[in-house]
């Protein structure tokens, strides 16, 4: 596989002593605060982040319109910084409530002066960007209450002086900036930021406590993937006889088993530079799978995903095992795209073999206890691009 794309890139962060301990993400085009959720979907998606930074702090800079987007909290030890002037006391609420969720916040070049204390209190970090604070008012700042006892870093250290100076004043701050220099690019293949929804969703969906609003919480991410949704409630599928106009609505009536067909069938769709044939073979090979499994074994869940993940890597030009390493599937589901292991395994290599014309290998006594022919079969085959059909144009 061919990763050019540039997702990110790490800059150190460094004590005194000048050893690194911590990396700032910038983005690959240093904007660093762009409203950009691709750019979280590459930092947390597209590339092994954990590997990268070798398991030390990152820190990375949001707005506070973005904290929404934020990835579930993982085992990464992250610090998120928003800039001091966006903040108000209205924002209290939010920020109060990611800090219960085990997030860590920062604030940039805080006014002490304009900030109220209660806001500043949220915060654990600190950082003092050098291009727009002076050397002297970032020293006099750092000696006040309200900021010494938290963990502060000053960015834009551009000069081996402005280095002495800050760290004999400030021993226990960090430092980043072009006289530290040590900026790596990342590269990689850059994935749709639905992935980052897909997973949310499923690791929401081993939670038992998650209600529709959880739910639609990841869903309302993406204009286009609430609009879509949404619009699904009025398809023949589900007759919805009300005038839906939320995403929680919309996922307390499509229910939470098809909401995760349907977001990964919307992934799927929103990759470009593919054949216009491929889309609908999965599609139909997801629908060919899940109307025999109902056949085989009605109380068996998960055989649309299996049909649809089986072209996960002609879709995203990478191995199945890589590609399904980090989405929290069951692990039926995984053994039947990894091993064929399972009624669903059974399920897929069946289809698979149909699709190919190995008549030989598809097992019709086994079937035909299940009052399943190969007329049947064959019915169920066509019945499956009708519905691909149907569920494209959606």
């Amino acid at each position: 596989m061919k990763n050019n794309d540039v997702l990110f890139c790490t800059k150190a962060v460094v004590n005194l002593n000048s050893q690194t301990i911590a990396y700032f993400i910038v983005h690959p085009d240093n904007k660093i605060e762009e409203k950009d959720a691709s750019f979280l979907s590459s930092l947390f998606i597209d590339s092994n982040i954990t590997e990268i930074t070798q398991q030390k702090t990152i820190f990375f800079q949001s707005h506070i319109d973005q904290l929404s987007k934020l990835p579930l909290q993982s085992n990464i030890h992250m610090v998120i910084f928003i800039d001091g002037i966006e903040l108000q006391e209205e924002h209290l609420d939010t920020l109060s409530a990611l800090r219960l969720d085990g997030y860590e916040l920062g604030i940039k070049n805080p006014d002490l002066k304009a900030i109220p204390p209660a806001i500043l209190d949220v915060f654990t970090s600190v950082v003092f960007n050098l291009n727009q604070c002076s050397i002297e008012n970032v020293i006099e700042s750092c000696k006040n209450e309200l900021i010494s006892t938290k963990n502060i870093w000053i960015d834009e250290v551009e000069k081996e002086d402005q280095f002495n100076t800050l760290k004999q004043a400030i021993p226990e701050a960090s430092f980043s900036g072009n006289f530290i220099k040590r900026v790596n690019t990342i590269k990689g293949k850059r994935i749709l930021a639905y992935k980052a929804i897909l997973i949310d969703l499923l690791i929401a969906l081993n939670d038992r406590e998650s209600s529709p609003r959880v739910l639609a919480d990841y869903i309302e991410r993406d204009p286009t993937l609430t609009y879509r949704v949404i619009k699904l409630t009025h398809t023949a599928h589900y007759r919805s006889q009300f005038n839906v106009s939320s995403a929680q609505r919309a996922v307390e009536i499509i229910g939470i088993r098809d909401l995760i067909k349907w977001v990964s069938l919307v992934m799927l769709s929103s990759i470009s530079g593919k054949p216009d044939c491929l889309f609908p073979m999965a599609v139909s090979r997801a629908c060919f799978c899940q109307s025999l499994a109902k056949a085989l074994s009605p109380k068996v869940d998960g055989a649309f995903i299996v049909g649809l993940f089986s072209y996960l890597p002609s879709f995203l030009d990478d191995d199945l095992p890589s590609l399904l390493k980090n989405l929290p599937l069951e692990e039926n589901i995984k053994a039947a795209l990894l091993e064929y292991k399972g009624n669903l395994g059974g399920v897929l290599r069946i289809v698979e073999d149909y699709e190919a014309g190995r008549w030989e290998k598809i097992p019709l006594e086994q079937l035909q206890s299940k009052n399943i022919t190969k007329q049947s079969l064959k019915d169920l085959y066509v019945e499956s691009f009708k519905e691909a059909k149907e569920m494209m144009s959606l």
